[in-house]
């Protein structure tokens, strides 16, 4: 029968069909399946390759790290060093300045001279020599101090104890200066002399 046929092919090509349609949709499906395998694959390179980065930055990050410690750890030994030096250095300054010292007492006559001294209520000075003065100031100086002047020492006497003010002190500043270049010479130093609000004088190291 003429209809029986029709159907039969129908029927066969709607297989046909279905077939078609099973295996696209199977294509489909491996397709799909073929896409999140790359995409997983993609996925997986793509988070090694961010933790390689990442493990590659923080091996650098540490390298730079260490090698900023080992940086400050030099700076440290250097500034340790340097107040090392700057302490050493003080000790022998401080030594070849006692040496000079215990020099510059032994040979305080070196360089002497005379000069006078006023006592109150008396109209002759006193004759002194500075080698005495020298010694006892050098003496200071050991200790870190620093030593009175005397402000009635004079280089000239007056005559008759006639004199004014403004001579005894010219004649006291002269004397001042004097025995700063006595004392200059021994220590081989020029020395500091420092004026009072009470208008006496001290000399020291410098």
């Amino acid at each position: 029968h003429p209809s029986k046929k029709i159907t039969l092919a129908e029927a066969a090509e709607a297989l046909a069909e279905a077939a078609s349609m099973e295996a696209d949709s199977m294509a489909t499906k491996q397709l799909a399946q073929n896409l999140d395998s790359l995409k997983a694959s993609v996925d997986s390179n793509l988070n090694r390759v961010v933790q390689t980065m990442k493990s590659s930055n923080d091996n650098f990050d540490n390298k730079i790290n260490a090698l900023n410690q080992q940086v400050q750890h030099v700076k440290n030994e250097i500034g340790c060093l340097k107040d090392e030096m700057a302490a050493v250095r003080m000790l022998l300054q401080e030594e070849k300045k006692q040496k000079a010292l215990e020099r510059a007492s032994k040979l305080a006559h070196h360089g002497s001279f005379d000069y006078y001294k006023y006592s109150a209520g008396e109209t002759e000075p006193v004759e002194r020599e500075s080698r005495e003065l020298a010694e006892s100031t050098v003496g200071w100086f050991l200790l870190g101090q620093g030593a009175f002047l005397p402000s009635d020492a004079v280089l000239k006497t007056f005559r008759g104890g006639q004199h004014s003010e403004e001579e005894v002190d010219a004649s006291n500043a002269a004397f001042r200066a004097k025995f700063s270049k006595h004392i200059e010479f021994l220590i081989r130093h020029e020395p500091r002399v420092e004026s009072r609000n009470n208008g006496e004088f001290v000399i020291y190291y410098s």
